[in-house]
């Protein structure tokens, strides 16, 4: 689960499109499904599922299987802790009805939630981002 804490900020910068709008910029905006302004927890966590899911899914057929986990550094419980439907694969949907998939990745936002009303802002994420930045250097 430490690898998917480690992911919060990475895939949220991963994988945009040049424009006049930075980085991270351009990743609230995809988060922000209904242009609100501000991310909601629900929003955010489960873009940011979607987005480690696809990169987990190496063959790119919807299903993380048990291999393709414990290759991205997961470990044999936690796969079947995720896939309750006994699948030997955990398709989008599933990792986002997980809790434990949920909460793993609601701890960063909450961390970016500066001012703790269940939505971030695009000057809290990049608030938050700076201070990640800082933290690994």
């Amino acid at each position: 689960m430490k690898l998917l804490l480690s992911l919060f900020p990475i895939v949220l910068l991963a994988s945009c499109a040049t424009s006049s709008m930075t980085t991270s910029e351009q990743r609230f905006k995809k988060a922000d499904k209904d242009a609100s302004g501000s991310v909601s927890r629900k929003e955010a966590v489960n873009l940011l599922i979607a987005e480690a899911h696809k990169m987990y899914d190496s063959d790119n057929n919807g299903q993380v299987t048990e291999a393709e986990y414990i290759a991205s550094g997961g470990k044999t419980a936690n796969f079947h802790k995720i896939d309750q439907s006994g699948s030997d694969g955990i398709s989008l949907k599933e990792a986002q009805a997980n809790s434990m998939v949920f909460n793993t990745f609601a701890v960063s936002f909450n961390e970016a939630d500066i001012n703790k009303d269940g939505e971030v802002t695009l000057a809290e994420y990049q608030s938050y981002l700076t201070l990640r930045n800082a933290a690994v250097r």
